[in-house]
């Protein structure tokens, strides 16, 4: 079979508008197709990998709910490579454009230098800002130590030099002794009660929500911000409605 077959034969087996996430299983499991013009360069070729192995991951997104990121194991953010380790948080297109905002509000307050950012999972976050204000001194902290490993990969596969370790979200806000002048944070912030049990399927609870009050995180960053910012520091947030707060 060849790939444009296989395309036509995909768009009636999966009717979507989303034809990128097909393309995106494709380029994962292919050797010698890796994007569009790889694409349209080899559409007439016959296909190099296990037509099953295509349906069952397809039949994992589109039927299943599994996210993306965890079954090809990467996503592009930011024009970051990042890689994502099994059951650690996908990064969303929302937090792309909130983290966009940031970059573009550093750029225009350039004595903001040093920076943490908690709760980072794959790194995403911290990584991109490094990637684009490179005179930013960025930490990224988790309290998953498989997160951390997550980011010192994509630090080290991005070529990006960041303090990355791990720590507990409220031992950090209590330790006076260290100060930044700026917190990003996409923190666990979905009601409990609003939990889809396709959620917890393939990414921890605690990515979601780590408490009763789902506003818990912010609340706590408010309560200690003067321990842990310098004075003229910033908190930037991803609020519930993926909305960037800066505080």
């Amino acid at each position: 079979m060849t790939f444009i077959n296989l395309i036509n034969q995909l768009k009636k087996q999966y009717p979507t508008n989303n034809q990128l996430v097909i393309l995106t299983v494709i380029f994962s499991l292919s050797s010698k197709v890796k994007n569009k013009l790889d694409f349209t360069k080899f559409r007439h070729h016959q296909i190099d990998f296990s037509y099953d192995e295509l349906i069952k991951k397809l039949d994992d997104y589109f039927l299943k709910h599994k996210p993306l990121g965890q079954i090809v194991h990467t996503t592009k953010f930011c024009k970051l490579t990042i890689d994502i380790y099994l059951h650690i948080f996908e990064p969303r297109s929302e937090t792309e454009l909130i983290t966009d905002q940031i970059i573009n509000y550093l750029k225009k307050h350039r004595d903001l230098k040093y920076g943490i950012d908690l709760c980072c999972g794959t790194g995403c976050i911290g990584l991109a800002i490094k990637k684009h204000c490179d005179w930013v001194d960025m930490t990224c902290v988790d309290i998953n130590h498989v997160a951390i490993n997550n980011t010192k990969h994509n630090a080290k596969l991005n070529q990006l030099k960041i303090k990355s370790f791990v720590d507990d979200f409220h031992k950090i806000l209590k330790n006076k002794k260290m100060k930044f002048d700026f917190i990003t944070c996409n923190p666990p912030y979905v009601d409990i009660k609003k939990l889809d049990k396709r959620m917890l399927k393939y990414e921890t609870k605690i990515s979601f929500n780590n408490s009763n009050n789902h506003t818990y995180f912010y609340d706590a960053l408010i309560k200690h911000k003067d321990s842990i910012l310098n004075p003229h520091g910033k908190i930037f947030l991803e609020s519930p409605n993926y909305q960037l707060i800066i505080i």
